[in-house]
């Protein structure tokens, strides 16, 4: 049987989903260990054994991680990862009950901002849990959304979809259309991060559930203007209860449906592994805040006939979008990487790597590597490296890395 896991990791909460058992564990997310003991306590049970007195508390492991950080306990420093494996490790053991995380087929992490520099620490963390490596990834909750939402009925995405996403860190509006075309359907999708943000502790008083009523609904105004909404989803802990929201529901729930859904970002990152997991071709191309907006591609020749090489794809998430390919040069001593943006409006362009410090040799005699990664969603990282000719012109240390925007 098949095992795809989601995992929603933030500083405030980790949510883990597993899409076979339909099964949900949302944990805070804090780790605590005994002061005398080496043992390891993980949410509610972690702030109980510091309350008494028994253990030291860390939060806030994300924020950590991002940072470098480290927490000592009992005279140990721990670095971040190692605390966020551990918890990890704690949060997948509740929710496999029993079986080896080794039998897990794809684990998708999602995060709200994905940053480059996070992304090893966080899959090293992760791997630390006995899940191999090339089984994990990470998404954007951009993306979590759109696989969350495009694997409900459609009349939820008939017309745009909203989310609204209220916790203690943030609140967010996500919003996503659904395009049909002729040959693939395309969905587009972004978030906003909103300022009109509130802890939601204050909602245990009167006078905080008028005041957060009253930013949610002016923000659901705003949001929601201008377009014909055919649902409207709420997530995040600010919403496990709405008593304090009639205002806002009301308004919301004008000619759409509105649905509350616990775990949301974790839910469709469980529905992203599933897709990995099967390896076919998802039948939306997806471009959201995270979409790599252009195909990047070479011109060459196959035989008689010149075609283009594609190395990267526009709808790919920056973060996952890499390439590798050996050509030969003919007659020049460049390489035009091509960048074709998938707005009809955009222009298309070619950035010029000039291979100085290359050999010269015969024609097609020099044998190249081109490597592109992205590092953000609008910058490529392009390396071009000598790979020689056979025994006949061996490699040199020639090398070009250039930055290129798009």
């Amino acid at each position: 049987m098949s095992l795809n896991i989601g995992l929603d990791l933030c500083d405030d909460y980790i949510t883990a989903y597993s899409y076979e058992d339909k099964v949900l564990v949302d944990v805070p997310a804090v780790i605590c260990r005994e002061k005398k003991d080496d043992l390891w306590y993980i949410g509610e049970s972690a702030y109980r054994m510091a309350l008494n007195g028994k253990g030291v508390l860390t939060d806030k492991l994300l924020s950590l991680l991002k940072k470098g950080g480290t927490s000592t306990i009992a005279r140990k420093a721990y670095t971040a990862q190692q605390l966020l494996g551990r918890m990890i490790s704690a949060v997948l053991w509740q929710l496999l009950n029993g079986r080896s995380p080794e039998s897990i087929d794809r684990l998708v992490i999602s995060l709200h901002t994905v940053e480059k520099p996070d992304m090893d620490s966080i899959i090293d963390a992760a791997e630390g849990s006995g899940i191999k490596r090339d089984r994990i990834s990470i998404i954007s909750h951009t993306d979590a959304f759109v696989y969350y939402t495009l694997s409900q009925s459609k009349e939820l995405y008939a017309n745009m979809t909203g989310l609204f996403d209220l916790s203690d860190e943030q609140l967010s509006f996500y919003k996503m259309k659904a395009v049909r075309g002729i040959s693939r359907n395309s969905v587009v999708a972004e978030c906003t991060d909103l300022e009109e943000n509130f802890r939601i502790g204050i909602l245990k008083k009167e006078a905080g559930s008028e005041l957060g009523d009253r930013i949610m609904t002016d923000a659901a105004k705003r949001c929601l203007s201008g377009n014909i909404y055919s649902s409207v989803i709420l997530t995040g802990k600010g919403f496990e209860r709405t008593d304090w929201a009639k205002s806002f529901i009301e308004f919301v729930c004008r000619k759409r449906k509105v649905i509350y859904e616990k775990g949301l970002f974790a839910i469709g990152a469980a529905v992203c592994a599933c897709h990995l997991s099967s390896g076919g071709a998802y039948p939306y191309l997806v471009f959201s805040d995270t979409s790599v907006t252009s195909e990047i591609s070479v011109k060459v020749r196959l035989g008689e006939k010149n075609t283009r090489l594609v190395l990267i794809r526009s709808g790919q998430p920056w973060y996952n979008a890499s390439a590798y390919a050996e050509v030969l040069l003919h007659e020049q001593d460049y390489i035009d990487i091509d960048i074709e943006p998938v707005d009809k409006n955009g222009v298309k362009r070619s950035a010029r790597i000039m291979l100085d410090g290359f050999e010269k040799r015969p024609d097609r005699c020099t044998r190249v590597s081109i490597e592109i990664f992205m590092s953000s969603s609008d910058t490529m990282e392009i390396t071009v490296r000598d790979m020689g000719f056979g025994d006949l012109f061996p490699a040199s240390e020639a090398v070009v890395s250039e930055a290129v925007r798009l």
